[in-house]
C-alpha cells in the first residue's frame, strides 16, 4: 500500500492490512511530499515458517530514516488495539536508512512453538524525520505554516496454531435510546478480519426502511468487538425488526433483533 504524505492531508485507514499512525511535529516547512511502502503488509508465520521479511521501499528523492520495533498485539473489551513488549519475536535492523528509489529488507523470526492459540504482533516501521525537513524554514509571523508529518506503520505478524479453528458468531444483539448495538465474538483459535457489518432496518410489512454499513476490523481470537448505529428518531417507531449482517474474509455471521417501541430514542 502505497501513501503519499503532504502537509494538507491527513488521513487514516482502517480495514486494511497494514495501518498508518501519523505522528505530526510543528516545523517551518513550507512544502512537504514524500512517499514510501511496506511488502507485504503481514506476516503469517508457523511452526513450518519460522521466519520472514519485510521489504521497505522509498519512493521518494531523499534519503529515507526509519526505526524498527515489535510489540505483543492483543485486545480490550471494547475491541480497541493494546501493545505490550514481547521477547517471543526477533528482528534486523532496528534502525536503518534507503537510499531514494531503493529498498531494504527487515527480517522477522519467531522464538519458541506455536502454542494452541494464535499469537498476534506488529512490527512498527517509524519514520525518522529528517534535519532538512525540520529546520527548512519559511516563517511569518510567529508560527510557520508548515508541518512535518512522520509515519508510523503498524504491520500485522500473526504466528498460527498448529491446528486452525476459525469462527465467529453475533453473540448478543440489543438496543436502548435509538442506538442499536451488535457484538461479535471471535470463538475460533485464529484471528477474524471483518470487512464490514450492516443493519438493515424493516417494518411488519417486511419492507426495508434503512440499512447502515459500519467498517470492520480485526477481532483477535477469543475476543470480541461491539459495533453499533444509530437508528433515525422518524423512523424507529415503524421498525419490527433490525438484521445483522457480519462478513468477514471467510464467512458471514447474520442475526435479528425484534423491535419494541421502548427501545427508540424518547
Amino acid at each position: 500500500m502505497k501513501l503519499q504524505r503532504a502537509a494538507s492531508a491527513f488521513f487514516f485507514f482502517l480495514g486494511q492490512s497494514i495501518s498508518c499512525v501519523f505522528f505530526v511535529f510543528l516545523s517551518f516547512s513550507a512544502a512537504l511530499s514524500a512517499n514510501f511502502q511496506i511488502d507485504p503488509t503481514s506476516l503469517d508465520l508457523s511452526s513450518n515458517v519460522r521466519s520472514g521479511a519485510f521489504s521497505v521501499i522509498n519512493g521518494d528523492k531523499e534519503k529515507l530514516n526509519v526505526q524498527i520495533s515489535v510489540q505483543e498485539w492483543t485486545q480490550d473489551a471494547e475491541g480497541k488495539d493494546v501493545y505490550t513488549d514481547t521477547m517471543d519475536i526477533v528482528f534486523f535492523p532496528k534502525i536503518m536508512t534507503i537510499e531514494p528509489n531503493e529498498q531494504r529488507a527487515i527480517r522477522v523470526g519467531v522464538k519458541g512453538p506455536p502454542s494452541l492459540k494464535e499469537k498476534t504482533f506488529r512490527l512498527f516501521v517509524e519514520e525518522i524525520p529528517s534535519q532538512t525537513k525540520a529546520t527548512d524554514a519559511q516563517v511569518t509571523g510567529k508560527l510557520s505554516a508548515g508541518l512535518t508529518i512522520a509515519f508510523r506503520y503498524a504491520v500485522p505478524i500473526f504466528l498460527k496454531p498448529v491446528r486452525i479453528q476459525e469462527s465467529g458468531v453475533i453473540e448478543k444483539i440489543e438496543m436502548s435510546n435509538g442506538v442499536a448495538k451488535a457484538t461479535i465474538k471471535n470463538n475460533g483459535n485464529i484471528h477474524i478480519k471483518l470487512l464490514t457489518v450492516t443493519f438493515r432496518g424493516k417494518g411488519t410489512n417486511g419492507k426495508e426502511l434503512f440499512s447502515k454499513d459500519v467498517a470492520g476490523w480485526y477481532i483477535l481470537q477469543g475476543l470480541s468487538r461491539p459495533y453499533e448505529v444509530i437508528i433515525p428518531k422518524e423512523l424507529c417507531g415503524d421498525l419490527a425488526t433490525i438484521e445483522i449482517s457480519a462478513q468477514s474474509e471467510n464467512f458471514n455471521m447474520n442475526g435479528t433483533l425484534n423491535v419494541a417501541k421502548e427501545m427508540c430514542a424518547k
